[in-house]
């Protein structure tokens, strides 16, 4: 008797699934060529990028590419990208980010080349600002202080036409 195929691990079972929803619902992917792919989280929170850049690669090329080569080399980026947000930009898991991979598939070697991988990083707006409220304070100020000369100057030239004036 022929053994039974084997189950896919549970975790790929569930990202095949939600591949499916997201295929239906919103398509993060671009064709670019003959084998050449863009594929693109959106912007998500940083603990997520690996599940969702997963999906989103099963669904862009699922049809064009086999599950287990995407899932592998899926993997293998999602390790190095890892390495790039966790411990070199020390991004914490609750920061937004972008991930945008362009993309070949190797016929031949039956893998993904990972040509482009762009992470971009959403910052606040209230976190944008917070390193220059003490310089634009100290500009305000300064501009306070000038608008007071200014004035100050202008009495002064107001009052040299007035003894000017008094010559004629």
């Amino acid at each position: 008797m022929g053994e039974r195929p084997k189950e896919p691990p549970e975790e790929v079972s569930r990202d095949l699934e939600r591949a499916e929803e997201y295929e239906a619902t919103v398509a993060r992917s671009s064709v670019l060529g003959a084998n050449r792919y863009q594929i693109s989280t959106g912007v998500i929170i940083a603990a997520r990028y690996a599940d969702k850049l997963r999906r989103v690669a099963l669904v862009a090329l699922g049809k064009y590419v086999p599950k287990d080569v995407v899932i592998r080399d899926v993997a293998e980026l999602n390790k190095q990208l890892y390495h790039e947000i966790v411990e070199q930009r020390k991004l914490g898991k609750l920061d937004l980010i972008r991930v945008t991979v362009t993309l070949r598939y190797d016929e031949d070697e039956k893998r993904l080349v990972f040509e482009d991988v762009k992470i971009d990083t959403f910052v606040e707006e209230s976190k944008c600002k917070e390193p220059y409220e003490k310089q634009i304070a100290e500009l305000k100020g300064q501009l306070e202080a000038l608008a007071e000369e200014n004035s100050r100057l202008k009495e002064a030239i107001n009052r040299a036409k007035e003894i000017l004036g008094s010559f004629s």
